[in-house]
């Protein structure tokens, strides 16, 4: 046999897309996709959480950047349209339909909730430390920066002033969004900074559509933007900006600290008297337990500091340590489930998805 007859036809280029569809279709990329979806639009409802983290941590990033790019570009790939489909219904059913339980818990058991958001938030650090491996001096000094970007923004949350109107509403939208897609920065959390938190979460729970589009607006407006100018960056300074992006996700979790984290107004305005009157007598919040019903979620929020139980106890301990291991369990198993999965895809049709898709 000739050396020619011996090698493989190289498949066509017209087939690649046919061939990157079809192992995005497979059971487990749906179910991958549709779990990253649902934790996006979870991260989004909670501050400080970020849902491009929840992304990358499933190990979809790349596929959700360069998707939206080509969508944008008027490039309608079918692998494409489906990935965008089953990750956006799902983020927005989570949204929606979770809005009042992601309030409830934060409520009730907020220790327990931010620390499985830190944990899954970490759990995506080792899969940005494999695809930098070897670390070198540009890494280092480029999560440096994205640490130090994320160090800026906890102090910006000292800041106060901003409107309610619709234009605000438009750029509330785009700063979510945009911090949606970027790993590490949480859209809820920058809607804390700008005062516009309890507004927009209010508004989608209250189904209040003179608010809910302008903020929509905005937010295809920054995903576009951003997702555009991230591939551009993915794909020519790989190593720079993974290093960034590296250290946005660990500088963001100094602002998931879930000992002492005052309630939300929002979510004590969900709530029952006799619910608030329980929080305050638990917690011992002084001159809250007798007030009027219509000021107790005010003066909850505003008593926080002065409470007579400190956060800081062995079951809070407790509860915080095993639900941030289980966080960080989850994500790292699946990233490392969905990295082994898409390398069989890609091996099996010849073509990986990134490959594929250019």
């Amino acid at each position: 046999m000739s050396a020619e007859s011996s090698r493989q036809p190289a498949a066509p280029k017209a087939n690649r897309a046919a061939y990157n569809t079809r192992a995005m279709y497979t059971p487990w990329s749906l179910l991958r996709f549709g779990i990253a979806g649902a934790l996006m639009g979870i991260a989004n409802l909670i501050p400080g959480v970020s849902g491009g983290t929840m992304v990358l941590a499933m190990g979809v990033y790349q596929e959700f950047i360069d998707s939206v790019a080509d969508i944008t570009a008027f490039r309608f790939r079918p692998a494409r349209l489906v990935f965008l489909a089953v990750l956006g219904t799902c983020a927005i059913g989570a949204i929606v339909g979770l809005a009042g339980v992601i309030l409830y818990l934060l409520f009730h058991h907020a220790i327990a909730m931010y620390s499985l958001f830190i944990g899954l938030t970490l759990g995506g650090a080792p899969l940005l430390l494999r695809a930098l491996r070897p670390i070198r001096a540009d890494v280092v000094i480029a999560a440096l920066c994205g640490f130090g970007l994320m160090v800026g923004v906890l102090f910006l949350r000292q800041g106060a002033g901003f409107p309610h109107n619709p234009g605000m509403d438009v750029v509330s939208g785009l700063v979510g969004a945009t911090t949606m897609v970027l790993p590490g920065v949480s859209g809820s959390y920058m809607l804390l900074v700008m005062d516009q938190y309890e507004r927009v979460v209010g508004a989608v729970k209250d189904r209040t559509v003179g608010i809910i589009v302008p903020v929509a607006l905005g937010g295809i407006i920054g995903i576009i933007g951003l997702s555009n100018l991230l591939k551009v960056f993915l794909h020519r300074f790989p190593r720079s900006t993974l290093g960034v992006l590296l250290g946005i996700l660990v500088g963001s979790v100094a602002g998931l600290w879930p000992f002492g984290m005052a309630p939300n107004e929002k979510s004590a305005e969900r709530r029952s008297a006799a619910e608030l009157r329980d929080f305050a007598e638990r917690w011992e919040l002084p001159g809250v337990a007798k007030a009027p019903d219509e000021e107790l979620p005010v003066l909850i929020v505003e008593r926080w500091d002065e409470r007579g139980r400190s956060s800081f106890h062995l079951a809070g301990v407790a509860s915080a340590i095993v639900f941030c291991v289980a966080g960080f369990c989850g994500t790292y198993a699946m990233s490392r489930v969905g990295g082994r999965r898409a390398k069989v895809a890609a091996d099996a049709t010849g073509c990986g998805v990134h490959r594929c898709s250019s």
